[in-house]
């Protein structure tokens, strides 16, 4: 019988524990050492790649998606991961190219038009995102990211007084997944657009919105 120490599932099992509090870090170790004890474990893998990415280590990170692909293949999850960092990269044809394939294997994937509409938003195509994102709530009610994307679309289009409503109004919300508010998801999108150098008009209005919850 394999002693639990080494065995993959358990040290990837604790390595997400630590993702999950944000010891990014210590996170990237356990997973480590859970492809040490079996290379082909694919949450591992994954947790690997999502740790270089909030680490900033995003080539890295895209090299781990790219292996969970192999080791799913048909999987839309870690095709729409690794396309999210090519829009990081602002690679954002590499990110089409994700997710058209991640469509093509799961067309029904959770959350796969909200990759799309993050894509859109950064691209210039802010209406496209915002049609697409309210197309897609009404499929997914509650949808976080949706509700999300679509406040960033209103700002982009300038339509600051709605976006400004609608960041207000996500605040308090929870993203059980992801661990996180809605405040925090805002204001972590906020600078990722800041670093792409996209920065709307009303922008410096949003974290104020995030205190006024609705």
């Amino acid at each position: 019988m394999t002693d639990q120490q080494d065995d993959p599932a358990a040290l990837s099992r604790r390595a997400w524990q630590e993702y999950h509090r944000g010891a990014f870090r210590a996170a990237l170790a356990g997973f480590a050492a859970a492809l040490d004890a079996g290379p082909d474990d694919y949450g591992a893998v994954h947790g690997s790649g999502r740790c270089r990415r909030m680490l900033g280590d995003y080539e890295s990170a895209a090299a781990d998606f790219s292996r969970a692909a192999v080791l799913r293949p048909g999987t839309a999850q870690p095709l729409c991961e690794r396309g999210a960092i090519r829009i990081l990269q602002h690679r954002y044809a590499e990110a089409l190219a994700d997710y058209i394939a991640a469509q093509r294997a799961e067309p029904d994937y959770p959350g796969l038009r909200s990759y799309v509409a993050e894509l859109y938003l950064y691209t210039g195509r802010a209406a496209e995102a915002l049609t697409l994102s309210r197309d897609a709530l009404r499929d997914e009610p509650g949808n976080l990211m949706h509700e999300i994307n679509i406040a960033h679309a209103l700002l982009l289009l300038g339509r600051t007084t709605e976006a400004l409503a609608a960041y207000s109004r996500l605040a308090a919300s929870y993203h059980p997944g992801k661990e996180r508010t809605g405040r925090e998801l805002v204001l972590a999108d906020l600078e990722l657009m800041r670093a792409a150098r996209i920065e709307p008009a009303g922008a410096a209005l949003v974290p104020a919105a995030l205190q006024q919850i609705r």
